[in-house]
């Protein structure tokens, strides 16, 4: 694939709302550089931990062991579904819970499009995984990423924590990615 077309690919997955990006605007509360450095750097490099062995390994055997790759769509629902309940259960008890770290790195590494581009996308043709696609695909992602973040900050603002409305929103979207990898489990 083409680097612009590979880039325009890339961004028109990544730019769709889904588990990592509702994340990364709950994550946009407190936010300091040091802190987008740190979530940017952990959402590319947890795409990257799974990009780079699927498109290097896995990508024939998940295309030749399906019940494999449904079993990794539900164990990406089982994690948004607790990400669902845990933001849900949070809001009310203290008026807005903190988006940890490993919460943002969990739900990337199980997050359904990196497996997507990493056997759609990044592959080559001849089954090598080359640098330059790679290079692409990680601007790509700080940039959507960047862009999630700064959504979060002017749609919560920077009062330093989230609503309990804004988190039950936030809630019942991660529960509806929940259900949508789950039935596409089954499909």
């Amino acid at each position: 694939m083409h680097f612009t077309a590979l880039a325009f690919s890339v961004f028109a997955l990544l730019i769709l709302p889904g588990p990592t990006n509702a994340v990364l605007a709950m994550a946009s509360q407190r936010l300091t550089f040091g802190r987008a450095v740190t979530l940017l750097a952990a959402v590319l490099g947890s795409y990257l931990a799974v990009i780079i062995p699927i498109t290097a390994v896995a990508a024939p055997f998940l295309h030749e062991h399906r019940i494999v790759a449904q079993a990794i769509k539900l164990i990406s629902a089982t994690w948004v579904f607790y990400l669902a309940i845990k933001l849900w259960t949070d809001a009310p008890r203290d008026g807005g819970g903190t988006v940890r770290l490993r919460h943002l790195v969990v739900t990337t590494l199980l997050n359904p499009k990196a497996v997507i581009i990493g056997l759609t996308m990044i592959v080559s043709d001849d089954g090598t995984l080359r640098i330059a696609p790679l290079a692409t695909f990680s601007i790509v992602v700080i940039t959507t990423s960047t862009i999630w973040l700064l959504a979060g900050r002017l749609i919560l603002g920077g009062k330093g924590q989230t609503p309990a409305v804004v988190q039950r929103c936030g809630s019942v979207v991660l529960l509806g990615f929940s259900a949508l990898l789950t039935i596409s489990a089954f499909q």
